[in-house]
């Protein structure tokens, strides 16, 4: 990434980061690090010397923000994880992704089937597993039906780890006990998902739920449509749930 943009919140968020952790100075020295002004320009331009650390600091992300720079701040330990949360919701995330490559289906599940057990859900990665191994078997709908039962297993897994974090508060049911669309709202409630992966998760576990619209005809990409998408959502949570910073911002 070169220059990116940045909303005014999240410029005021990291102005108070920077601003309660580095001297102007030393901030003038990490903008050095990173060629975004050269030391003549920072000691000579008239319309950054005579502006306090505060507003050269409002100044700089505004015109000059890139994700060097972002990085920087990050390696030096000052980002709050309000921040951090912040950055997250605009899809501004820190460390490689264990996504691998988007175009390569197989790099994309065999990375995700190695996530899985490092975070403890085997159940999860041997539903996987079976939905995997009956699609290429042919047998469409035993796959949707182990989709959709590993996707109940992620949701409410997840949703026992963050409510483990939180002091194992207890998840609001509507009903006797609870159920995928409690798991679901729980995540939602917490800051886990927002509004939009949260509306995305609801339409897509009812569309896991239902039998194929036209049986023998067009079951195979139906149930290869939901073994994808239930890989992408894999993913989104188990890189989420390594995001120390944004796992953090949850349980405050």
């Amino acid at each position: 990434m070169s220059d990116i943009w940045i909303p005014d919140h999240v410029i005021i968020r990291l102005v108070d980061d920077i601003d309660r952790s580095l001297t102007r100075s030393r901030y003038e020295e990490v903008l050095i690090e990173f060629q975004l002004y050269s030391i003549s320009t920072l000691r000579d331009d008239p319309d950054y010397t005579d502006l306090n650390k505060r507003e050269m600091i409002a100044r700089t992300l505004q015109e000059r923000c890139n994700w060097e720079l972002l990085v920087a701040l990050h390696e030096r330990r000052i980002l709050s994880n309000n921040t951090y949360r912040a950055l997250s919701n605009l899809g501004y995330e820190f460390g490689q992704s264990i996504a691998g490559d988007l175009a390569d289906p197989i790099e994309e599940t065999s990375r995700l089937e190695s996530e899985l057990r490092s975070q403890g859900m085997e159940d999860v990665r041997s539903f996987l597993e079976q939905s995997l191994d009956n699609y290429a078997d042919g047998n469409y709908e035993a796959a949707n039906a182990m989709t959709r039962t590993a996707l109940e297993q992620l949701v409410q897994i997840v949703a026992n780890k963050i409510n483990g974090r939180r002091g194992n508060e207890a998840i609001p049911q509507r009903g006797r006990y609870l159920s995928p669309s409690d798991y679901r709202d729980y995540l939602h409630n917490t800051g886990f998902l927002d509004d939009s992966e949260k509306q995305f998760l609801d339409k897509f576990y009812g569309y896991a739920s239902t039998d194929g619209p036209h049986p023998g005809i067009s079951s195979e990409a139906e149930a290869r449509l939901r073994k994808f998408v239930l890989v992408g959502i894999s993913l989104l949570f188990l890189e989420k749930l390594n995001n120390r910073e944004f796992i953090a911002s949850l349980v405050q």
